[in-house]
């Protein structure tokens, strides 16, 4: 089932699936460099009130995402993932 980065729950994670088709391009590409991948596992880390950025680990690295981007990342239950 997939769902939208910007839903995982703190703790939780996801392996990415795609990007949103209206995701503009130059943030697909500056997501794609910063290792927000097809295949990689996201997880959420923090996840603070009132709609502010989400704090996510990627490959080692930790990124703070506003819901604008991380509502057209994709992502698949890291379980179902490994399972296909």
């Amino acid at each position: 089932m997939t769902r939208r980065l910007w839903d995982l729950r703190a703790g939780e994670r996801g392996r990415l699936a795609a990007f949103d088709e209206d995701l503009d391009p130059r943030y697909r590409t500056r997501l794609t460099e910063l290792g927000f991948q097809p295949g990689a596992v996201v997880e959420c880390m923090r996840r603070p009130a009132f709609g502010a950025p989400r704090v996510f680990r990627v490959r080692g690295a930790v990124f703070s995402l506003e819901d604008v981007l991380a509502r057209r990342v994709l992502v698949e239950p890291e379980e179902a993932a490994a399972g296909a």
